[in-house]
């Protein structure tokens, strides 16, 4: 269970899939699970642009993340905060990071085992959550 903010970072560095919400425009919530990379403070998703969180959230940039683990979840962390779509020139390097720590096999022209073409800006997007509140058990 995570005590401090220094285990907070850990367990999330540690994590791979959280659950992601975002409230569309009538104000109903839109919860995913996503895979899911940390760093420096931030949750980075990588997902299709045409996807209804990325267009909740262009509407409405207050999202949730929850992070759990263990079957019943001893331990856990919820971020309340505001995202943005990254430009396309941090789209790359969030990319490979979210590669590297999902390890995830690409076919030579950069798709993942679900023919997903990661690298394509004109179809993905990389959505950075920064955190307002953190809420750790």
């Amino acid at each position: 269970m995570p005590r401090s903010l220094a285990e907070v970072d850990s367990f999330l560095y540690r994590e791979r899939v959280a659950a992601f919400c975002t409230v569309d425009s009538e104000h109903r919530p839109h919860v995913v699970p996503v895979f899911f990379t940390y760093n420096d403070g931030k949750v980075y998703v990588q997902t299709d642009r045409k996807s209804v969180k990325v267009h909740n959230l262009l509407t409405n940039p207050n999202v949730a993340v929850a992070v759990y683990s263990g079957d019943f979840g001893e331990e856990a962390v919820v971020i309340r905060g505001q995202a943005r779509i990254l430009s396309d020139d941090e789209f790359l390097r969030r990319t490979q990071e979210h590669i590297y720590k999902n390890q995830l096999r690409l076919d030579e022209q950069g798709r993942d085992t679900l023919g997903i073409p990661l690298f394509d800006s004109t179809i993905r997007c990389v959505i950075e959550i920064t955190a307002k509140r953190l809420i750790f058990w």
